[in-house]
C-alpha cells in the first residue's frame, strides 16, 4: 500500500502544520459545552493537492483540524465516532474547517507549538496495523471507518498522538491515540468539509 507519511520538516513550501495558535476562521470554534476547541492541524491544500495528485483537495486554501481537549478531563468518549452516534447525529466535539481567502485570527486558548511537516512517500503492507501519521488513498489495516461516512467523504489521512509537538502528546486523549481525517467528496457541497474522529480500540 502507498503512502506518505507525515514527518517533522523546518524549510520549504511544506504542506502540513501540527498545532499553531492561528486560523484562517472568521470564528472560533466551540464544543456544545462552549469551550474553545484546540487546533490540531492544518494543510495548505494547494501544496498538498499537488504532491498528492489528490483532486478531492480544494485547489487551494487551507484545512484545519480542531478537536475538544482538556488536560484535566475525560474527553475521549466526545471525540470518537460509532454507528451509534452517527444514527443520533454527529456533535461538534471536532471541527474541520475549509478556509479560502480569510484573515488568520489567534487561538483564544493555549495551543499546541508550531512544528512544521512534510510528507514522504513509501509503502506499508496492506495487511500492516501502522500507528504513523500518514496520508493514503484509502484507509489503513485496523482503520474502523463508518459505512455510513462513506457515503459523503474520503479518507486522507491518519495521525499519531504522539507525533503531537510536547507537551501536546496527548492531544487525542491517550499518547498512542490514533485520529482520522475523511474529507467531503465535494468541498462546499452542502455537509461539512470534513470529519475528524479519533478511534478506541
Amino acid at each position: 500500500m502507498r503512502i506518505h507519511k507525515i514527518i517533522p520538516a523546518s524549510d520549504g513550501k511544506l504542506p502540513f502544520m501540527f498545532g499553531g495558535d492561528s486560523a484562517h476562521v472568521s470564528e472560533w470554534p466551540k464544543n456544545p459545552e462552549g469551550q474553545d476547541l484546540l487546533l490540531l492541524f492544518t494543510i495548505d491544500c494547494k501544496v498538498a493537492r499537488q504532491r498528492l495528485s489528490r483532486t478531492d483537495l480544494p485547489a487551494r486554501g487551507f484545512l484545519h483540524v480542531f478537536s475538544t481537549y482538556d488536560s484535566n478531563e475525560y474527553f475521549i468518549d466526545s471525540i470518537t465516532v460509532d454507528e451509534v452516534q452517527l444514527q443520533k447525529g454527529m456533535a461538534s466535539y471536532t471541527c474541520v474547517v475549509h478556509a479560502d481567502d480569510v484573515e488568520p485570527i489567534k487561538s483564544p486558548r493555549p495551543s499546541i507549538p508550531l512544528q512544521l511537516a512534510d510528507f514522504e512517500e513509501t509503502t506499508i503492507d496492506d495487511d500492516e496495523l501502522s500507528v504513523l501519521s500518514l496520508i493514503a488513498d484509502e484507509a489503513p489495516a485496523g482503520a474502523l471507518i463508518p459505512v455510513q461516512l462513506s457515503v459523503d467523504y474520503n479518507f486522507l489521512c491518519q495521525i499519531y498522538s504522539s507525533d503531537f509537538p510536547a507537551p501536546f502528546e496527548d492531544a487525542l486523549y491517550m499518547t498512542d491515540g490514533v485520529g482520522y481525517l475523511l474529507i467531503n467528496k465535494q468541498i462546499g457541497g452542502g455537509k461539512s468539509d470534513g470529519c475528524f474522529f479519533v478511534q478506541v480500540a
